[in-house]
């Protein structure tokens, strides 16, 4: 069913959690069923006949990877009542909608001592996320969230219901189940099935400091972080912490120095760059220890609400230990734009699939974060650009797209022949480009 501006749905389907653009559709598509796809294709086609004008098929679930405006030339397709959640804990695979987010998949997988390759906020859907790569805690042992999955669901161009798999019949199902790990994905997905992972002794945390002991922090990390067990991830970042709770008193407006860390098979790997830090310096906040779902969700401490957030992220090399301390400096003065900057560690990850990426290209990641209701854009971008001239000396040559929060395009998310394999994908499953494309592909 198409709906307009001034009917019920519209404006929270327009509402997406990165709220750093506008989004004024000419129509939204709600979508409760993947049946409802194909009708809701159709009836945008008649639409654009009785208009005379074009329409642009915009799919979208929680919006957290939003960033390109989406005006009267478009219909939003809102898949976020897609949440069905089907848990197999003989096979350790799970069935679940597009639309569905990690918090409620996860919430089923521990019931069974699984969890899924889910990543730092609990509200992200599964689908973008995957689509994207997907960098999460568990990545270290187990790899990207895009090498998990085992099949997608989906409607190409023309209304066709389809399924991509590594064993498909038609080849343009088995080319779109590589496109889809990690290269944004084709058509309009529906249902995606993909592996989930024991963690059976699962313990996490998030350790707080004051910023000033940055040197003596940073250098703990870096001389330990190497040494970590295969299944201990963890990222350490720079936090202007705002002033209000669950954020310890002490540190309320002020910039803290944050260690998240995560390891599904107990405290025993990570105790070695703990032992280092709280060394270094006691910290104000210390939650490691026994962890559930939610509270692996919790350790990157993401704000909960939507929020308009400009994100710039780096793949890094394994000499980003080397920079770390200077890189991260540039995020603790009072008056930066820049409210979180964090390198995540996550050398040695697994590759269990083929696909566009599969395997992540650098041993770490950068990333930062800035919002616009608190600095213009410039001022954000010279933020990025006093950062960039410190990690260009560790780049490993792209872009983690999922993570470049507000972007309309992330065009070196891919290298060229990787982008241009999935480009050609993209228009044999939707050759009239009714749909709009992956920002990977931009």
């Amino acid at each position: 069913m198409l709906i307009d501006a001034d009917s019920d749905g519209y404006a929270a389907a327009t509402r997406p959690h990165n709220s750093s653009t506008r989004q004024r559709p000419a129509r939204v598509a709600v979508v409760s069923r993947p049946e409802d796809i194909a009708s809701a294709l159709d009836e945008v086609a008649a639409l654009a006949r009785s208009s005379g004008t074009p329409l642009e098929i915009v799919p979208q679930a929680t919006g957290h990877g939003a960033g390109a405006p989406v005006g009267g030339g478009a219909v939003l397709l809102d898949t976020s009542r897609l949440t069905g959640v089907s848990i197999d804990p003989g096979s350790r695979v799970a069935v679940v909608g597009a639309g569905a987010t990690w918090s409620e998949v996860n919430a089923a997988a521990e019931r069974h001592g699984l969890l899924g390759l889910a990543g730092s906020a609990p509200s992200v859907s599964v689908s973008g996320y995957t689509f994207g790569g997907g960098i999460g805690w568990l990545v270290r042992r187990d790899g990207l969230a895009s090498g998990s999955l085992r099949a997608v669901r989906y409607v190409d161009g023309g209304g066709r219901f389809r399924t991509a798999a590594d064993d498909a019949a038609e080849e343009i199902d088995r080319a779109a189940m590589w496109a889809f790990r990690g290269a944004g994905g084709v058509g309009i997905a529906h249902t995606l099935e993909f592996d989930l992972f024991p963690a059976a002794d699962l313990h996490a945390g998030a350790l707080l400091w004051h910023a000033d002991a940055l040197p003596e922090l940073v250098a703990a990390w870096s001389s330990t972080v190497g040494t970590a067990g295969g299944g201990v991830s963890c990222s350490l970042s720079v936090l202007h912490v705002p002033p209000v709770p669950p954020f310890p008193e002490e540190l309320r407006g002020r910039v803290a120095l944050h260690l998240a860390i995560a390891d599904p098979d107990g405290p025993v790997a990570a105790a070695p760059l703990l032992d280092a830090m709280r060394a270094a310096a006691e910290p104000v906040l210390d939650s490691w220890g026994p962890a559930d779902a939610a509270g692996l969700a919790r350790i990157h401490l993401d704000p909960p609400a939507a929020a308009p957030a400009i994100g710039d992220a780096r793949w890094l090399d394994a000499s980003t230990p080397v920079i770390a301390e200077a890189l991260l400096s540039t995020a603790v003065a009072h008056d930066t734009p820049i409210v979180m900057m964090e390198i995540r560690h996550v050398a040695g990850a697994p590759v269990r699939r083929a696909g566009a990426v599969v395997a992540p290209p650098g041993d770490f990641v950068y990333h930062a974060v800035a919002s616009l209701d608190l600095s213009p854009r410039e001022r954000i971008e010279e933020g990025f650009a006093r950062a960039r001239a410190v990690w260009s000396a560790a780049d490993a040559g792209s872009t983690p797209g999922s993570w470049a929060e507000g972007s309309a395009g992330v065009p070196d998310a891919l290298p060229a022949d990787v982008r241009r394999r999935a480009a050609a994908i993209a228009d044999a499953v939707d050759p009239d480009a009714r749909i709009r494309r992956s920002r990977l592909l931009g």
